[in-house]
């Protein structure tokens, strides 16, 4: 590859939770600069990884919880796209390709480690609710994010996937769809079996009574 691009993620936020929130980019402005990338101009895909290097990095981060190996995956991903850009089609936005690619180097992560657990906190909005909430509070909500995350580590690759990109990234149903690559009837299937047995784990631990609220 012809380009450094461990030098492009210089001041990127390492929260899991930093993500570019602005209002994306034009889908045509992406095409015209993958085309050039294509072309061997380094510039242009270096554009490209300062337009999404916060997803894939949010995204890497809520399946691993640890910022090395967030950081790490994210490195891999833009490797892997720059080497297949020559098969990006544009049937889906370059954003939404670039997240299924983080999506299957996140899977690939752990089958190599076999991790026992993956730890992740309740979220964005949770993490407001817990800085006004005092340290007891605090204290209720990390034990509530451990046990979801020790649920998560449970279930099947495909499962804990949906509900991560619908609870922790946000997307709509087409999205997951896009980035999973599969049907929508697919995507609310796998949500829905992902919540249905979150709920048993944390019913049969003793953590919630009959949901995860």
């Amino acid at each position: 590859m012809a380009m450094d691009i461990a030098v492009l993620y210089d001041g990127v936020l390492v929260s899991g939770s930093a993500r570019d929130n602005s209002i994306p980019l034009a889908a045509e402005e992406d095409a015209a600069l993958v085309a050039r990338a294509r072309q061997g101009e380094a510039g242009a895909f270096e554009e490209l990884v300062r337009r999404y290097r916060n997803d894939v990095y949010g995204l890497s981060y809520h399946f691993v919880r640890d910022r090395e190996e967030a950081w790490d995956i994210s490195q891999e991903v833009f490797i892997k796209a720059y080497r297949a850009l020559g098969r990006f089609r544009g049937a889906s936005g370059f954003k939404t390709w670039l997240l299924r690619i983080t999506s299957n180097q996140c899977k690939d992560h752990f089958k190599k480690r076999r991790l026992d657990t993956v730890r992740f906190e309740e979220g964005v909005r949770a993490d407001a609710a817990q800085s006004a909430a005092g340290p007891s509070a605090n204290a209720e909500a990390h034990e509530l994010g451990e046990a979801i995350g020790r649920a998560l580590a449970q279930l099947p690759a495909k499962h804990r996937t949906a509900f991560v990109l619908r609870e922790y990234e946000g997307m709509s149903y087409q999205q997951m769809a896009e980035t999973m690559g599969c049907t929508l009837g697919t995507v609310m299937s796998r949500l829905h079996h992902a919540r249905k047995k979150l709920q048993t784990i944390l019913v049969n631990e003793g953590v919630v009574e009959d949901g995860l609220t």
